[in-house]
């Protein structure tokens, strides 16, 4: 860049962020109207398509760079990209979010909060301790077997996800405590 230009364009880098910023809360914002909208026609609850339609959605671009990265030989990096992002997301973009409701509105409630949102926090937790056994395991090696057995792992989250959620307005197959319809044989 010429030496004329360098003085003009020295803070351009922020305009730049700002729009890109702006430009991600607009796509998302038509992503999940979207998303919500064929979870209406198709009659899919909202759980189901934020685990598997948003969450992929939200998961390629942390993919992408983590395999750039782990291909360039920062295996380390790369899983904390990807630990680091979630847990991101679940603290402070979740508790942002949630903050800023809660100031605005009032108490936040929703029927997923009610409903058997716990079974999927609760899968997250084991496969988070399967992970660390699995990297223990394995002595801090990214080997196939373990990548094959983390897809099927997430093959399975999806499975138990459709089978425990309501679809198409008929009951789940497999009930969970706390979800209509469960008892427990009082």
């Amino acid at each position: 860049m010429p030496e004329s230009m360098r003085d003009k364009c020295k803070y351009w880098f922020m305009w730049n962020f700002g729009v890109s910023v702006a430009w991600i809360c607009i796509l998302i914002t038509c992503v999940l109207i979207f998303t919500t909208r064929v979870g209406c026609i198709l009659n899919i609850p909202g759980i189901v398509m934020g685990t598997i339609v948003l969450s992929s959605g939200t998961s390629v671009p942390d993919s992408l760079s983590s395999i750039i990265v782990a291909r360039k030989g920062e295996g380390d990096m790369a899983i904390a990209n990807v630990l680091g992002s979630n847990i991101f997301n679940i603290f402070v973009c979740l508790g942002f979010s949630w903050m800023l409701w809660n100031i605005a509105e009032g108490p936040y409630e929703a029927n997923a909060l009610k409903g058997n949102l716990w079974f999927p926090i609760m899968i997250v937790l084991v496969y988070s301790c399967f992970l660390l056994i699995a990297f223990i395991v394995s002595r801090w090696r990214l080997t196939k077997k373990l990548g094959c057995s983390l897809i099927f792992l997430h093959m399975t989250f999806i499975a138990l996800t459709l089978l425990t959620n309501s679809i198409g307005g008929k009951k789940p197959i497999l009930l969970l405590p706390n979800t209509p319809g469960w008892s427990d044989g009082r």
